[in-house]
């Protein structure tokens, strides 16, 4: 028997070995082919940079060269007087002498005048000693300022240049700066090149256009080839290529071999879209590659940036077969997944060591233990056979659960004891119920008898309030809603006739909800009882009915405060005075202009009653006329919330009044209800509502009764 739960134990220590294993495999698989992908990457974007930008400054040095010696030169001067004697040819002599001697250009050799004579004078030497210098400088010659030819070290394919793009791009050049154009290839000498073209400007008359424009032939093959750690073919390809996808070089061939194959379309958008970076593409073969790629940014400080440069986009990639590049990730989960088995065989063997001493004996141990303890909890009813004691379904269906465990082991014994002892704590569980039953029928019959008594301290009839005495007798008409969120809500108002002319409206909103709440509004009713012979100055009452309720509910623990509103009306003075302790301000209508607003506008001080002992309390007062109707509230309509988490708000409940003028006070209050209802969707609302209405009508109606 106990062979077996050590079998079970064993399989669930493979399983729980063998997974995680796995899970790490994969994700060494995904997560560390992908970091690992990423680092090569950006290695071979830092590569590519780094080569691109070593020929870059390889081939600035060879420019500031030729722009130090341009500088340095007398050139400016000679050139400048081969200018000035060009100039003194008016243009049609100028052209017809540059007609002449282009049609004959092609035939020329070193010994017809023209050609010799731009080869062998004083300028052609200096080009050629500085040409001696730097070899890299393949071809130099110089033009005046109407373009024509004036000194070369080799002849030119044209004698008058001044109709090229270089040349004009080149006039425009400010000085100090030069113009660059190419890359061109060489078929007859395999070599690649760059046309630099540096305008001449004199040095002491300080005039603004070039008197004329040198111009040299960089041979750019031997920089490409002479990078460093570019010579040898190990590791990754390194090449450049054009904007349109042309290989044009390899950069670890010393002969400067042209490659003359294209990068296809998808790889040319993710090399050419950003300066430099890194991409997984098929750059001509089926096979995928890590390409590393960067921009060559040809030229040096001197090229003038308000000039378009003529240079040809070029770029430095340097990419290697991705299988090639993951082998060692590859490698690397052969060898986790080697020695991952291998321990997991080691840590089976020990795990079957571990769970007979550590598991399968304190389980014998426990069903020992449980084994007594259900000798001492079996029900006397099951050990006569007789029915077990009674459970709900859900706890017969566990019960039934606990009878079908057959495993054959120390299990299937753990689960006949626990059996019995269920049975047992069951029986408790349902005797348990019992009483928090009774006691909760105890509590809400409390709870019921607290709401009777709170709703027999609100008014069961509103009082007369009538002036017969003037020409035009006002008279006030009362309505209220009263709905608690709860069995007792901490809403609360009263109606207080002062004289035959005068009402007193209070209305309260206790904080929170439940038996505090109904004890509060059953001590705000006493004081409203006790001092309803002082209750004709707003202020002075809520100040008087602060200072004792903090008397009163201040001998305890509890902290506790009431926002209230007191109203007097008084329908022989046509005189409404009212004052607010922290409760938001009533809405007056007036039927005859379709209007409403609320009581008071802008409310600062005033706090709420049983915060401050001294509190102090700020009268107001409106004229009454017919036709008026004021609407007291408590936070709970207002702030009634949709589904959407919307709530009801000031406006939409002002907006609410307005709409419903044409209808007496009890119409408008149920008005309000039937909209907050239609708005929450529900009629059981999260706070007390409580809303009192009162209209001042003219007519000789008898004051409505609740």
């Amino acid at each position: 028997m106990q062979l077996r739960i050590r079998a079970k134990l064993i399989g669930i220590l493979l399983i729980a070995a063998v997974l995680p294993l796995c899970l790490a495999l994969i994700a060494i698989e995904v997560l560390g082919y992908r970091y690992y992908r990423r680092e090569r990457g950006r290695l071979l974007q830092e590569t590519a940079s780094f080569l691109a930008t070593t020929i870059d400054h390889s081939l600035s040095k060879e420019i500031d060269k030729l722009d130090d010696w341009v500088e340095l030169s007398h050139l400016n001067g000679d050139v400048a007087l081969a200018s000035k004697a060009a100039n003194l040819l008016s243009e049609s002599d100028f052209q017809e002498r540059i007609k002449q001697i282009e049609a004959r250009w092609p035939g020329m050799d070193r010994n017809s005048p023209e050609l010799a004579g731009v080869l062998t004078n004083r300028l052609a030497q200096e080009l050629r000693e500085f040409q001696s210098v730097n070899p890299l400088f393949a071809e130099i010659f110089l033009t005046d300022s109407r373009g024509q030819l004036i000194a070369t070290t080799e002849k030119t394919s044209d004698y008058w240049q001044a109709d090229e793009s270089w040349w004009q791009r080149s006039s425009h050049v400010r000085s100090g700066r030069c113009y660059l154009e190419g890359v061109h290839y060489d078929e007859s000498a395999k070599v690649y090149s760059v046309d630099v073209c540096i305008p001449i400007y004199p040095r002491a008359d300080g005039m603004s256009q070039p008197v004329g424009v040198l111009k040299a032939v960089l041979n750019v093959s031997p920089v490409l080839t002479s990078v460093p750690g570019a010579l040898t073919q190990d590791g990754p390809s390194r090449e450049v290529i054009t904007g349109t996808g042309d290989v044009m070089f390899e950069l670890y061939s010393r002969i400067g071999r042209r490659v003359g194959r294209q990068v296809n379309a998808a790889a040319l958008e993710d090399i050419t879209g950003t300066g430099s970076g890194w991409s997984l593409n098929q750059l001509g073969s089926a096979d995928l590659e890590l390409v590393g790629h960067a921009m060559l940014n040809l030229g040096s400080p001197l090229v003038d940036a308000h000039v378009p440069n003529g240079v040809m986009p070029l770029f430095v990639i340097v990419h290697d077969d991705v299988a090639t590049v993951m082998a060692p990730v590859r490698m690397q989960i052969i060898m986790l997944a080697v020695a991952g088995g291998s321990l997991i065989l080691l840590f089976s063997w020990a795990g079957y060591y571990i769970a007979t001493r550590k598991i399968i004996q304190p389980i014998e141990t426990l069903r020992g233990a449980a084994t007594s303890l259900a000798a001492s909890a079996k029900l006397p009813e099951l050990e006569d056979a007789a029915p077990a004691a009674p459970v709900n379904a859900s706890a017969q269906r566990m019960l039934a659960e606990l009878e079908r465990i057959d495993t054959g082991d120390e299990i299937e014994d753990l689960a006949r004891d626990f059996n019995a002892m269920s049975r047992r704590v069951l029986t408790y569980h349902e005797q348990l119920e019992g009483e928090i039953a009774a006691k909760t029928a105890s509590i809400q019959e409390d709870l019921q008898f607290a709401r009777e008594f709170q709703e027999a301290l609100m008014p069961r009839s509103y009082p007369q309030v009538a002036c017969t005495h003037t020409a035009h007798p006002l008279r006030l008409n009362f309505h209220h809603v009263y709905k608690p969120t709860s069995s007792v809500g901490g809403d609360f108002f009263d109606v207080l006739k002062l004289s035959d002319t005068r009402a007193g409206i209070f209305i309260a909103d206790v904080m929170g909800h439940g038996a505090r709440s109904a004890l509060v509004t059953a001590i705000l009713r006493t004081l409203l009882q006790d001092f309803a012979d002082q209750a004709n100055d707003p202020a002075k009452f809520l100040a008087l009915i602060n200072r004792h309720f903090i008397s009163i509910t201040g001998q305890g623990n509890q902290f506790v405060f009431v926002s209230a509103f007191y109203l007097v009306l008084d329908t022989e003075k046509c005189v409404a005075t009212y004052a607010s302790a922290g409760h938001p301000p009533p809405y007056v209508a007036q039927r005859t202009r379709q209007h409403v607003i609320p009581l008071i506008e802008h409310l600062t001080g005033n706090p709420a009653l049983g915060l401050f002992p001294e509190a102090v309390y700020t009268n107001f007062t409106s004229f009454l006329q017919a036709d008026d109707i004021f609407v007291l509230f408590t936070d709970g309509v207002f702030e009634a919330a949709n589904e959407s988490g919307e709530q009801f708000g000031r406006d939409r409940l002002g907006e609410v009044i307005r709409q419903n003028l044409d209808r007496d006070v009890h119409g408008i209050c149920q008005s309000v209800v039937e909209h907050l209802n239609e708005f929450t969707g529900t009629q059981n609302q999260p706070d007390d509502i409580c809303i009192v209405g009162v209209e001042v009508a003219n007519s000789a109606q008898p004051a409505a009764t609740i």
